[in-house]
């Protein structure tokens, strides 16, 4: 990402480092970026398919069965999903095969999503999870 090269001049001085901070800030096009991904994940259904594709590999009839709709509109937010870079696609004969794609954003989303659902998916290293149990005990 980007840094933000704009000197930050805050009007009070609260003594928590802000004007030190606001100098690491990114640019409005990485939080234009970022936007863009938590827009993505927003969406219900969207988020139910990238779901379904974190823990596996699924052709769109699949994944249309799953999640009761039509393979034509699973089809606009595999597209959309593809796009931003979440998942990725590969033909495996006459069919096209979905799955999460392998960069540092992608598998963020993964662990978030699991986060969200309070579940260890067996695909990532136990060390990567969030445990909301011991979060629970130590409240």
């Amino acid at each position: 990402m980007e840094k933000n090269d704009k000197k930050h001049i805050i009007p009070h001085d609260h003594g928590h480092g802000t004007e030190k901070l606001l100098e690491s800030m990114p640019s409005e096009k990485a939080f234009g970026e970022a936007a863009d991904i938590f827009a993505q994940l927003s969406d219900a259904t969207r988020l139910k398919i990238l779901w379904i594709l974190c823990h596996s590999e699924e052709c769109v009839n699949d994944i249309a069965a799953a999640v009761d709709m039509s393979a034509p509109a699973v089809s606009h937010h595999l597209r959309t999903l593809k796009q931003t870079g979440f998942i990725r696609s590969r033909r495996e004969g006459k069919e096209v095969l979905y799955r999460l794609e392998d960069t540092a954003t992608a598998c963020l989303v993964h662990r978030m999503v699991d986060g969200v659902f309070q579940m260890k998916c067996p695909r990532i290293a136990p060390e990567f999870l969030f445990d909301f149990e011991k979060e629970e005990e130590n409240r």
